[in-house]
């Protein structure tokens, strides 16, 4: 077995990073707030001003806030095992190293409950829709299923989940199920979120 190497890549020129951050009370949001507001981003460990750099601050669309596009500069530890190499932990300034291994799952779960909340909503409004109609809504498509629900019984239409992925729709007057194919993207696995008559099975976290 080929022992197991590190070697540490900095990026002079940054990481291309993107944040959603909130509007000012103004209604406008500086570069230089933005700026600060990305400095804090280290978990506690507030980043030096020259590692950070603001190329655009614009308005977010339907998000209420700004999209905030900045470069960070960082350093990657990569790490060889056996014949490949993998990126296994990231440094921000003079941070201590963070692993990557505990930021994804940390982030997969997230998408989980975040997910699991848009089915929820989801269901609520069916069932709000069912209340006064008698019946769930007729569809085989999740656009035609948020059309019927929006926005009378749902704020805002919601078609896909936290992954991008479009969201399955299967309803009769009687019952439905509303699916998100999960954190591989892929339909029918064992990771699939579903919503069945508002009752919710799936991976557990």
């Amino acid at each position: 077995m080929i022992p197991r190497t590190s070697i540490t890549i900095c990026l002079g020129v940054g990481v291309l990073a993107t944040a959603s951050l909130l509007l000012a009370q103004s209604g406008s949001l500086s570069s230089g707030r933005a700026r600060d507001l990305v400095r804090q981003l280290g978990g506690g460990a507030e980043l030096e001003k020259d590692r950070v750099r603001i190329k655009s601050v614009k308005p977010g669309i339907g998000s209420g806030g700004v999209i905030v596009e900045a470069q960070i500069d960082a350093a990657f530890r990569v790490t060889r095992d056996k014949d490949d190499w993998r990126v296994t932990d990231i440094r921000l300034g003079d941070r201590e190293w963070e692993s990557i291994e505990l930021i994804t799952e940390a982030v997969r779960r997230e998408k989980i409950r975040r997910t699991t909340a848009l089915l929820q909503q989801v269901a609520d409004a069916l069932e709000s829709y069912r209340r006064e109609r008698g019946n769930y809504v007729v569809a085989e498509d999740a656009g035609v299923l948020s059309d019927h629900l929006a926005p009378r019984y749902l704020r805002e239409p919601v078609r896909f989940d936290q992954w991008g992925a479009a969201l399955v729709y299967h309803g009769t007057t009687s019952g439905y199920r509303l699916i998100s194919a999960g954190p591989d993207r892929k339909p029918e696995t064992n990771d699939d979120l579903v919503m069945e008559n508002g009752k919710l099975r799936g991976l557990s976290e």
